[in-house]
């Protein structure tokens, strides 16, 4: 998954305690192997290797895609997982710390477009244009956490967290408590770094932008987060948090919100349910911060 994972969850002994962490993490490894774009012969990457056929996939994959081409399609390719060549493309800029060639940067975005993917029929999937590649970095970890919890849930642990480096869900919560208690930052107006505690329970939530993650190249800031449409990273500096009944929701989200800027984030915020975002940025216009409404109900003062 290229990242820490933490789990927190309680059992009745450490046995039990052994017993469900080693199938939760066999769990993660069997997702890997199927969701991965760093192993060559994953079931994304061998999937990949076969457009213009139709593949039949396993449920997994499947589903992951299916969650993955509905969110782009109502963030209108905001979020898009076949941003695989583009984000291969800058990788290589990053290293050499200079921007892609324009032409190879037009050639590579002729791969790129969520509708591309096509499912012809239930496990089956069909990439309809050479040179595809599906990237699951946005929306993977959050799936994963939410299948994790399935596992715990189904041996037995009802009290959980799973913390996919910083995309977390959560079950009810611990013993005598209300909520779990976590936490993200943010920096102010006065670049002041907030840490801002929330509670939980049966939610995931997700942090996505580029305050962290960034290079500059001919005295322009650059972030890691790449505008499916336009093929470029984001120039100006954002922050997305976002709340949701699931995992793959809140991790897919924060990275379409980023894209799409507060505006876009705002119109498409009003039609989900049981979902809540927080948003702040840095741009010429100065700075700007917004939540939607009921985002502060989960905010532990």
């Amino acid at each position: 998954m290229g990242t820490q994972i933490r789990l927190v969850f309680y059992a009745s002994d450490k046995q039990k305690a052994d017993s469900v962490a080693h199938l939760a993490f066999k769990r993660i490894d069997v997702l890997n192997s199927k969701l991965s774009d760093y192993l060559e012969n994953s079931e994304l990457n061998n999937l990949c290797k076969q457009v213009g056929q139709d593949v039949v996939v396993s449920e997994d994959l499947y589903s992951i895609l299916m969650e993955a081409n509905r969110i782009s399609k109502k963030t209108k390719g905001a979020f898009d997982v076949t941003v695989g060549p583009l984000i291969r493309l800058w990788r290589e800029a990053r290293k050499r710390n200079e921007l892609p060639d324009k032409a190879e940067l037009d050639s590579v975005k002729q791969s790129v477009g969520y509708q591309y993917i096509k499912f012809p029929k239930k496990n089956t999937v069909r990439l309809s244009k050479h040179g595809m590649q599906l990237d699951l970095g946005g929306i993977g970890k959050g799936y994963t956490a939410d299948e994790v919890l399935e596992v715990m849930e189904k041996n037995g642990i009802f009290s959980a967290l799973v913390d996919m480096g910083g995309d977390i869900s959560v079950s009810n919560p611990p013993p005598n408590r209300e909520y779990w208690i976590l936490a993200f930052s943010y920096y102010n107006k006065k670049g002041k770094e907030i840490r801002q505690k929330i509670k939980l329970k049966n939610q995931s939530v997700a942090t996505s932008g580029d305050l962290f993650q960034s290079i500059e190249i001919d005295g322009i800031r650059h972030s890691h987060i790449i505008n499916p449409k336009t093929g470029m990273a984001l120039t100006n500096s954002i922050q997305v948090t976002t709340i949701a009944e699931n995992g793959a929701m809140a991790d897919a989200y924060a990275s379409a919100f980023s894209v799409l800027g507060f505006e876009g984030a705002k119109a498409i915020t009003q039609e989900l349910t049981n979902f809540k975002l927080f948003m702040v940025g840095y741009s010429k216009d100065g700075h700007q911060q917004w939540s939607s409404p009921g985002f502060v109900k989960f905010l532990e003062q």
